[in-house]
Formats: C-alpha cells, structure tokens, sequence
C-alpha cells in the first residue's frame, strides 16, 4: 500500500500536469546547459545542452513579499511537477538552468524542492526574464 508520500506525489504530478491532460499547469521545457572540459586543440570548451520536458503552474509574487533585491519586480513563482511528461523523474532545476514556459524564457533564481521523507513531490521555483 502506498503511503501519504506517494500519494502526495501522486496527487502533485496529477495537478500540476498540463490542462490538455487534465491537470491545471501548462507545458514547460527546463533546459539545462553543461560546459566541456577545455580544449586546447580548439582553445575552447564544448557545451551540450539538455531539454526536460515537462509542466508547471505559475503563481505571482504578493506585492508585499516583492523587495526589490531577493524578489524582485516580474518575477514568477513556478511550481513544477516532479515527474517529465514521459513519465520519468523531473531533475532538480539548478540557479542557471533556464525554463521556457507559456511563451516565454525565464531563468532560475532560486529552487526550493518539496521533499518528504526523501521522496520528492515537486519544485518551487523563483524565476526571472
């Protein structure tokens, strides 16, 4: 039997999916860009890029948490779903992944992952444009 963490999971993944799946989030991409070792034949670093697909909800800040230098103006609250649209789990978002969301590109400024028991239930995401 499932305990109240996998439910909360559960319950998480089925709420934040995109509303063409029944949930209330919409469509997302967190895309992730990693630096090569250098290399001295072209003086250079390789970079590799990684998309996840997946979905969020995005809620505003209150303007009374709003200070102008932690949170500042036009920044987002994302909370993303722990599970990619194909099933497999969402990766931690990191401070300089960027999130492509409802026709915009956003980068993170800071994760706060939901994680009970050692099981994550999802992210709460501050991002900026």
């Amino acid at each position: 039997m499932a305990d109240i963490y996998d439910r909360s999971r559960a319950l998480a993944v089925r709420m934040l999916a995109p509303r063409s799946r029944g949930g209330k989030g919409l469509e997302m991409a967190l895309i992730r860009t990693i630096e090569g070792d250098y290399d001295p034949v072209t003086g250079g670093t390789s970079t590799t890029t990684d998309q996840y697909d997946g979905s969020a909800f995005r809620d505003i800040y209150r303007q009374d948490d709003i200070d102008g230098t932690y949170i500042k103006q036009g920044d987002v609250k994302l909370l993303v779903s722990p599970a990619q649209l194909n099933g497999a789990d969402m990766p931690e978002p990191g401070t300089q992944d960027r999130i492509q969301f409802d026709g915009g590109a956003y980068t993170i400024v800071s994760v706060k992952p939901w994680n009970y028991a050692g099981l994550t239930v999802g992210f709460e995401v501050q991002a900026r444009t």
